[in-house]
């Protein structure tokens, strides 16, 4: 029997609490994956253009109907119907052919394309 043992080292994050991406060396990760985010140049604020055969390469980071906008991620719904999450107001998306976590080859990939750094960490 614990004695003194306080129930918030039982407690365990409410998922709303969780970021859906974190900064992991100074480029922002999935949180559930750990493989890098993107940027598209095409993007409108809180608005993807990447659709269809797009969206099959550059996978949306979606977000579930339970999830909301919290601090600098934002929930929008996508044309298709589906709910993306936003850094900042840019939407974020991972790369279908990346290998590894904390790979960037989508840059190498198309121009139109970035990794999401975060400013002042490289």
């Amino acid at each position: 029997m614990l004695i003194g043992c306080s129930n918030s080292l039982l407690h365990t994050p409410d998922v709303s609490q969780i970021p859906p991406a974190i900064n992991a060396n100074g480029v922002m990760v999935g949180t559930d994956n750990l493989m890098t985010l993107y940027t598209y140049a095409g993007d409108g604020i809180n608005q993807s253009a990447c659709l269809d055969e797009c969206a099959k390469t550059w996978p949306p980071l979606l977000a579930s109907g339970n999830d909301a906008s919290r601090g600098d991620f934002s929930v929008f719904i996508r044309s298709d119907g589906r709910m993306q999450w936003a850094l900042m107001g840019k939407p974020l998306y991972f790369w279908a052919e990346e290998a590894s976590p904390g790979d960037i080859g989508g840059e190498t990939e198309n121009a139109q394309w970035r990794a999401y750094r975060v400013a002042g960490e490289q």
